[in-house]
């Protein structure tokens, strides 16, 4: 699957464990006097985005002429979600001045993160055209390229990247994943080290250095590597499967059970993040292994109210929102990937041309690879009645986006729910780069490089060394085995798979609280919370202190906020 990787650079030094230096926002605000300017670009700096928004308003307002401030206002809706907006601010700074790289750049960073990969291509070369010295353009460049298949320029650019800013980890690292895409795990390997060496905590490098590790035979330093992501970013079920595997592998049943017991947390830590609640679009009536399928109508246990309909995938998202308190806002944010199947073609003769082909396929061949989008959207402190009409706004948005999946694609999905308190929402906090999640995410690893859109070339180093679809484990006897299975296929969001495997471990091993924990889980994912309920105590009855089962009960058991307002009721108005 391919990486897309969007940025813009930052200097990094050695030795630290995230990046320092002057921001591009610093040098886009060198030759500027305007105090709201500045006051909005300190706002970006601490992430406080709808004040940003404000400062920049502001400023438009008084400089309308000026095509950095208007660069800055669409830089704050990008962050805000409100990304149309930001095309239009960038479009009105190139009107403004016609040679401005950095819009070019941005427009194409805004067209990535809508999926758009065609119209971020012509972007990104307009701005290597205007600016062809900037180590970030090239890299964006090399990106697409990559995302649309056309791995000649993905190389030429991205090893230009690094020519320009040779000690920039990220540069290396993503030309570490165009090594891997080619299968040249060699190249790989000494692409990471390089990265490593300018940013030894960069966790998304040791992750993918011990998958290029294990591919080369080399178990022992793979399982370095997969200790030391584990070590880094805890909270990375990835790190967590793969090292599990190779635990597995060697009979390391013990430690193995707890590596992969603290990969199914469904609420937060106090004060730390939490896990994605992901689905797979379709397949909800599956049948179990030794069972009944796992959705099925009824009511909410812990709404006491009939269940939306457990074959919309939608369902899931729609039941979370409505937990949140109508005195706290959240930020939602969704990932959207479509994957299209595979299609049977006629083999032809290999050659080393037909190859190099196959490579550098064009771009109206791009149909085969995955396509990723994201979506962002802010749920405020309301009144009963505006917080269900918030809802079905967010999902009405969301449905139409499934609309527009590729004929015979599977749909993936993926939320991540932050809450934000009325207390302090939108001030500076504590924790600003982790403030408290309440979803499931397998991927909790942040931000390290402060990169604009992510893609998901992590699902790659799960998908390739999963069973094929309808094969049993290595151990197909050995309920370890099938956990390890179960947490990869609910990494990917395929609750099914996942539920099947959980259910015939649970059945290989009736004290395995890891089978109870990943069950509960899949059961989250296909939308039967009562179930999940049930799992999480079972559990709990086994391990009466786990806290992945005690968090995990404590929100399922959230009750619904209200859909209407008792007379004289709703949130409180700030002061």
């Amino acid at each position: 699957m391919a990486l897309l990787l969007v940025c813009l650079s930052a200097p990094v030094r050695a030795g630290r464990t995230e990046p320092v230096g002057q921001t591009i926002w610093d040098q886009i605000m060198a030759d500027q006097a305007d105090r709201g300017l500045r006051q909005g670009a300190r706002y970006l700096d601490a992430k406080q985005y709808d004040q940003a928004v404000r400062e920049f308003v502001r400023a438009v307002a008084a400089n309308p002429n000026d095509s950095a401030t208007h660069t800055m206002l669409g830089v704050g809706y990008y962050w805000t979600g409100r990304v149309d907006l930001s095309l239009e601010e960038y479009r009105k700074a190139l009107d403004l001045d016609p040679h401005s790289a950095q819009a070019w750049l941005l427009i194409g960073i805004s067209l990535a993160w809508k999926g758009e990969d065609k119209g971020a291509y012509e972007a990104f070369k307009k701005a290597a055209d205007l600016d062809s010295q900037r180590a970030d353009v090239q890299m964006n460049l090399g990106s697409i390229e990559e995302s649309l298949g056309l791995m000649d320029g993905a190389l030429e650019h991205t090893r230009r990247a690094v020519v320009l800013d040779g000690k920039n980890p990220l540069y290396h690292y993503q030309l570490a994943m165009l090594y891997r895409r080619l299968g040249r795990d060699s190249d790989c390997i000494d692409s990471l080290h390089r990265a490593l060496g300018f940013f030894p905590d960069f966790e998304d490098a040791v992750l993918e250095l011990g998958a290029a590790e294990e591919r080369s035979g080399d178990r022992k330093s793979a399982l370095h590597s997969f200790r030391k992501a584990v070590d880094l970013k805890a909270r990375d079920a990835v790190a967590r499967f793969r090292l599990a595997r190779l635990m597995l592998q060697g009979d390391d049943f013990r430690h193995a059970r707890a590596m992969m017991s603290e990969a199914f947390h469904l609420t937060p830590e106090e004060g730390g993040g939490g896990l994605r609640l992901a689905v797979s679009y379709g397949g909800h009536e599956a049948a179990v292994p030794g069972g009944k399928p796992s959705s099925s109508p009824g009511r909410d246990a812990a709404a006491g109210q009939p269940q939306a309909d457990v074959n919309d995938p939608l369902s899931v998202f729609t039941r979370n929102l409505e937990r949140v308190p109508l005195e706290q806002g959240a930020i939602m944010e969704v990932d959207v990937v479509f994957t299209p199947k595979p299609k049977l073609i006629k083999a032809q003769p290999e050659s080393a041309s037909s190859l190099r082909r196959a490579l550098s396929q064009r771009i109206s061949d791009s149909d085969s690879t995955p396509k990723a989008t994201k979506r962002q959207y802010q749920l405020r402190a309301a009144k009963p009645e505006e917080r269900a009409a918030q809802v079905r706004q967010i999902m009405d948005d969301l449905r139409k986006l499934l609309t527009s999946a590729p004929e015979g694609a599977d749909t993936r999905l993926g939320m991540n729910l932050t809450f934000t308190h009325l207390a302090d929402a939108g001030a500076a906090r504590g924790d600003a780069e982790n403030p408290p999640k309440v979803s499931y995410e397998p991927r909790q690893v942040g931000n390290d490089l402060g990169l604009w859109v992510i893609g998901t070339g992590w699902m790659g180093l799960v998908e390739e060394v999963l069973p094929e679809s309808g094969e049993p484990p290595p151990q197909p006897d050995q309920s370890d085995w099938w956990v390890a299975t179960g947490l990869g296929y609910a990494i990917l969001g395929d609750g099914q798979r996942a539920l099947s495997a959980f259910v015939r471990a649970v059945q290989l091993d009736t004290a395995s609280v890891p089978a109870r924990l990943g069950r509960s889980v899949a059961l989250v994912m296909t939308g039967d919370e009562a179930g999940a309920i049930k799992a999480l105590l079972e559990a709990l009855r086994l391990d009466p202190n786990n806290r992945a089962a005690k968090e995990g009960l404590k929100w399922l058991n959230r009750q619904a906020a209200p859909k209407q307002s008792p007379r004289g009721a709703g949130p409180k108005e700030k002061n």
